[in-house]
């Protein structure tokens, strides 16, 4: 596993900002209407619970670590296409789950 500096969290974090306001850097809109579509057709109880499953949890976390560890822009785009499909997919499926629940616990409940 690579090794974290503050510098590359508050990068990431900078990044997530940003994603959280509609500016996707690391991934294209492509990308992410297609990963959205695809767990949209999977999301099935059964297709949630491969999502979540031990060794994909154990997977994303590991890629994402490493992800974070990469200390340019430039570095983390080069990493993460040189992710095969299935994981660059899981990848963008939990940047999305990050972002999601970041919004949730930033924006007010309305009723």
């Amino acid at each position: 596993m690579s090794q974290i500096e503050e510098k590359n969290f508050e990068s990431m974090e900078a990044l997530l900002t940003q994603a959280a306001k509609g500016i996707h850097v690391l991934f294209d809109n492509k990308t992410i209407a297609d990963v959205l579509k695809k767990s949209a057709q999977n999301d099935s109880l059964e297709g949630e619970k491969d999502f979540y499953s031990f060794d994909k949890i154990k997977k994303v976390q590991n890629v994402m670590t490493d992800l974070i560890a990469q200390k340019t822009y430039i570095d983390k785009i080069s990493f993460l296409e040189s992710l095969d499909a299935e994981t660059y997919q899981l990848v963008v499926r939990a940047y999305l789950h990050i972002i999601e629940n970041s919004l949730k616990k930033t924006q007010p409940l309305k009723h």
